[in-house]
């Protein structure tokens, strides 16, 4: 691990945001059936694990705690909601809440 008065390698910092916020965002977009979609769902949560022992080899410890909490959340994102993805569990839920009340604005504004 970097010691925390340095910084983390640009290099380093792209890495571990694309193993552990990119790939299980992309990976959520995709639709297959179902033991394809669990078998890559669960390859996305591997990769965002991946990322956690890069950062925790390679970054400073800001970055290492930062890319395991969105692991975990990526985790229990991917039990709750069906989805690798933290953000995609957050704009599922923001759709479910907002969604009625936008509707409801176009409709009477129009």
């Amino acid at each position: 691990m970097v010691e925390s008065k340095q910084h983390t390698p640009k290099p380093i910092l792209r890495q571990v945001v694309g193993w552990v916020v990119v790939l299980p965002l992309l990976v959520s977009f995709i639709r297959l059936p179902f033991p394809l979609a669990l078998l890559l769902q669960t390859g996305a949560l591997v990769a965002s694990a991946y990322g956690v022992k890069l950062a925790w080899g390679h970054a400073t410890r800001r970055v290492a705690v930062f890319a395991l909490i969105v692991t975990l959340l990526n985790v229990a994102s991917s039990f709750m909601l069906s989805t690798a993805s933290v953000l995609m569990g957050l704009y599922y839920i923001s759709r479910l809440y907002w969604y009625p009340y936008y509707s409801n604005w176009v409709y009477w504004s129009f």
